[in-house]
């Protein structure tokens, strides 16, 4: 018991840190610009919102931290505080994280700078001692620390192992994103978040980490205080400097309170304490890549969204995602208490599934990412189709030995293609070349309703214009997509017009080593063309 009041002391003086220095914190970002206004598409709320509360949790967090330290405790009260040799790192890349979200939040950074900052972040907590040198889940132990490296800077040693090194890159930019994407709606991210910091909390208390406890307490007790502010309607917005901090402050809880000691971690338990910002990031990550949209993409099909389409109001749908949440961190506190990592995991994957299938499939979102999943596996394979045949073809083009040969095989590829009708002409770059105004109808032969297309390229002096119609079989479920089959036709052109241009050449120079010039230009290429200068095709 005595124990416990010094940690109820610390969620105390979090909590009263952070509930008076986030009305300055609204201020503050009113001055200097950082406010979240209503877009109408993605943001739920419809007033603008200060959206710099990041700084208020951190002030919180510190005087959770630090004030154990620093005041004289009740004799009443006995708490082992441990040495702050780990917390200069902890506080550099806190400091890093918040400085990037800082201006994120007022100026908005672009996303290859703001993952800088996060890696740079990262850095100093690895070389602060605080990374993953082992991974010990299910009975696998795997060393990450071999092949470790030594150097020294301004006097003070440090190592470096790559394979540590880019396991903790992994975990904390993960950490730091997936709570980034879930702060989305008001009171959601600081309230799972407070549901994951506690249950992280009753784990290092269980093992023994007085550290880890300190840090976690503390920052439990910051998200409470703000969440008086965070709640629905919000007074103050996380920000990007919140959503980041309470990531990284999460991943190195989660490192440091493992199970084995600092070094070696139990990566499956904070991993399910965090199912639900994970599994949304998952299936976000899923959703912008089967319909072939950047990661920074933004969307409205977030979990929260879906429960907002349903017709939930935003408390409505912030409290059933805390009892999703909670339920996920009792499945961890289970396995902790019953040292069962496969119950735990099996219980945690379970629930995920259970509640993204039920949320996705009410708005037929589920149906919708499996048709858009068959579509992209399909352009795929189309893909690779066409880029067999045109790849060949344009190796075919630069070995054949003739212009009429390197023209019959764009015609055998365009068929393969879907495309049987296809007209090509070519001039010299000395005047217009006539087949330049040909047009689809010169050869619909009745498929008007079929796509088309018209490609124009040139290489050295010579023009060449193609113009080409799929068939209407072509363009059924077993023919390649339209825009695929003229993509790769328009390379096979270009490869054609290249190896056109230098049978020009070969036969410019012929003719200079002949002893009379010929007395009036020939015809381009000197082909047998067709009457309107160029060379038709079915």
């Amino acid at each position: 018991m005595m124990i416990s009041n010094g940690y109820l002391m610390i969620f105390a003086f979090a909590m009263m840190g952070c509930v008076l220095a986030t009305p300055l914190v609204t201020h503050l970002a009113g001055w200097v610009g950082a406010i979240d206004k209503p877009d109408g598409y993605r943001r739920i709320h419809t007033a603008s919102v200060p959206r710099l509360g990041g700084l208020g949790l951190a002030l919180g967090v510190a005087v959770g931290v630090l004030m154990p330290h620093a005041s004289a405790w009740s004799p009443n009260i006995s708490v082992n505080l441990p040495d702050l040799t780990r917390e200069w790192a902890i506080g550099i890349a806190a400091l890093t994280i918040l400085v990037v979200g800082f201006v994120d939040d007022t100026r908005s950074l672009g996303p290859r700078v703001k993952l800088l900052g996060q890696a740079a972040a990262v850095l100093a907590l690895y070389l602060g001692g605080i990374r993953i040198d082992r991974i010990d889940v299910l009975g696998l132990d795997l060393d990450l620390g071999r092949g470790a490296f030594e150097f020294a800077v301004l006097g003070r040693p440090f190592d470096v192992a790559p394979a540590s090194l880019l396991m903790t890159l992994f975990w904390f930019l993960g950490c730091m994103n997936v709570w980034n994407l879930i702060d989305g709606m008001d009171g959601l991210a600081s309230g799972v978040g407070l549901l994951v910091s506690g249950t992280l909390t009753l784990v290092a208390l269980h093992n023994g980490n007085v550290e880890v406890a300190i840090l976690a307490t503390a920052l439990a007790g910051s998200l409470a205080g703000f969440l008086l502010y965070n709640w629905h309607p919000a007074c103050i917005f996380l920000g990007d400097s919140g959503a980041l901090l309470i990531g990284l402050l999460i991943g190195v809880i989660g490192v440091q309170g493992s199970l084995k000691g600092p070094s070696a971690i139990s990566i499956l338990f904070p991993i399910l304490a965090m199912g639900l910002p994970i599994s949304d990031t998952a299936m976000a990550i899923f959703r912008r890549w089967v319909r072939n949209l950047p990661m920074s993409a933004a969307d409205r099909r977030h979990v929260h969204h879906i429960l907002i389409g349903l017709g939930l109001n935003p408390r409505q749908a912030a409290l059933l995602l805390y009892c999703f949440s909670g339920f996920l961190c009792g499945a961890v506190l289970l396995g902790v208490s019953l040292r069962s990592e496969f119950l735990a995991l099996v219980l945690g994957t379970s629930g995920c599934l259970a509640f993204l299938v039920v949320v996705t499939s009410r708005r037929d979102e589920l149906t919708n990412l499996m048709d858009d999943f068959q579509a992209r596996m399909l352009r795929g394979r189309q893909e690779r189709t066409a880029a067999k045949l045109t790849w060949e073809a344009i190796q075919r083009v630069e070995l054949c030995k003739s212009p009429v040969a390197a023209f019959e095989i764009l015609e055998r590829t365009a068929e393969a293609l879907g495309c049987p009708r296809i007209h090509v002409a070519c001039a010299d770059a000395s005047f217009p070349p006539e087949g330049a105004a040909a047009t689809l109808d010169a050869i619909d032969d009745g498929a008007g309703a079929s796509p088309g297309a018209i490609f124009r390229t040139a290489s050295g002096g010579l023009r060449i214009t193609a113009v080409m119609r799929l068939s209407a079989d072509a363009t059924g479920a077993d023919g390649l997509a339209p825009d695929i089959a003229f993509r790769y036709l328009q390379r096979l052109t270009q490869s054609l017009a290249g190896r056109l241009a230098t049978f020009a050449a070969q036969e410019e120079a012929s003719r200079a080593r002949e002893a009379e010039p010929a007395p009036s230009p020939p015809p381009a290429l000197g082909l047998p063309l067709a009457a309107d200068a160029g060379l038709a095709r079915r």
